[in-house]
């Protein structure tokens, strides 16, 4: 563990920022990974068996490599239309492309909570949500895109999206991730923010009554996903720092592991988006990557407290998982201990601090 990073994070925990942590940084054959604070205020103790609620970390995690696999295998195109895939999409010439880049003109969400329990009809509602904006026109950062990704895996392949980014991606590369981790599970989660009355309601429609606890721990935290059944595109997927860890060794190899075509995915795929194809980019100033990480540095964040940074030009990553929302979703101080943590994180790679 490296004690600079300890004792950093240490600090935010006593500022109540998070209760714990686990991070990771690394090269393409050096790992190095640490832990501190309590899953809960009080509580056990974090490790490495503890697992997180990836939340939007699952973009890239889970569906932008699913979308990319079946890119790589010549399944689909970049540039096929949504609806050739899902004829019930109303994205006009919008393609697969502009989902991937946010530019697909949907808006970025859709407050199903306590409105819509069944998950076929929200499923039903969100494929068949009109545009607010035309596809390629401008940047919207939009959950409801990557449900519509997830509905393209799951039809051209014929697979539930977990089952096929567990056998095409996760499983090949040895990443320890998986939707849905079940009752079992519970006592090795981190969890996150009191649970609502309706989860409660809903749990109970569907006979999950385990799930139901003060706070949200075992099911995954964001609503889309929740009423979707614990499986969606935007977010859902949960992972111990082990898992994040090699995610982060594969994408920091690159083209060596994922293929010749990974390139064209970690670049700003559009002059209407500042993201590449499912991964966001670092802005000049104010990123949560630090000032360390390489402007041509890709990742994503969480909104549970996740993050990931993989710059491809000094080749090292970097990821920092909390559960900022836990006990009280509000607190933003990740805003500050991202940065912090990031620069960190990028010295001890380079320099070769894995000790």
């Amino acid at each position: 563990m490296n004690e600079v990073i300890n004792e950093a994070l240490t600090r935010w925990i006593e500022k109540r920022a998070f209760p714990g942590a686990a991070y990771c940084y690394g090269t393409p054959d050096k790992i190095g990974v640490g832990w501190v604070g309590t899953r809960t205020y009080g509580g056990e103790w974090v490790d490495g068996s503890t697992w997180w609620d990836m939340a939007s970390v699952t973009k890239v995690m889970s569906t932008t490599m699913a979308v990319y696999e079946l890119v790589r295998k010549s399944e689909v195109r970049l540039d096929t239309p949504v609806r050739d895939v899902l004829p019930e999409s109303k994205l006009g010439d919008g393609t697969i492309r502009n989902l991937l880049l946010h530019d697909c003109g949907l808006k970025p969400y859709d407050a199903l909570a306590g409105k819509v329990t069944d998950a076929s009809e929200a499923r039903t509602r969100i494929l068949g949500s009109s545009p607010v904006a035309k596809p390629g026109e401008k940047m919207a950062y939009s959950c409801l895109g990557f449900v519509n990704l997830m509905a393209i895996v799951e039809r051209i392949s014929g697979k539930n999206l977990a089952e096929f980014v567990h056998s095409e991606f996760h499983s090949p590369h040895g990443i320890e991730a998986f939707y849905r981790p079940g009752p079992h599970m519970v006592g090795q989660i981190a969890p996150t923010e009191a649970t609502p009355g309706w989860r409660r309601e809903l749990a109970r429609e569907r006979g999950e009554e385990w799930s139901v606890g003060e706070f949200i721990c075992g099911t995954v935290h964001d609503p889309i996903a929740y009423i979707l059944g614990g499986v969606s595109g935007n977010a859902g997927l949960f992972s111990p720092i082990g898992g994040v860890a090699k995610f982060g060794q594969v994408l920091v190899s690159g083209q060596d592991v994922l293929g010749s075509e990974f390139g064209e995915w970690i670049d700003i795929g559009s002059s209407a988006s500042s993201r590449a194809l499912g991964f966001d980019t670092k802005s000049p100033s104010g990123s949560s990557a630090g000032v360390k990480f390489g402007l041509r540095s890709f990742g994503h964040t969480g909104y549970t407290g996740t993050c990931l940074w993989v710059d491809p030009d000094a080749m090292v990553f970097a990821a920092l998982l909390t559960n900022r929302v836990h006990p009280v979703d509000g607190d933003m101080q990740i805003s500050q201990v991202r940065p912090e943590f990031f620069d960190l994180a990028w010295e001890a790679a380079t320099s070769g601090a894995f000790a």
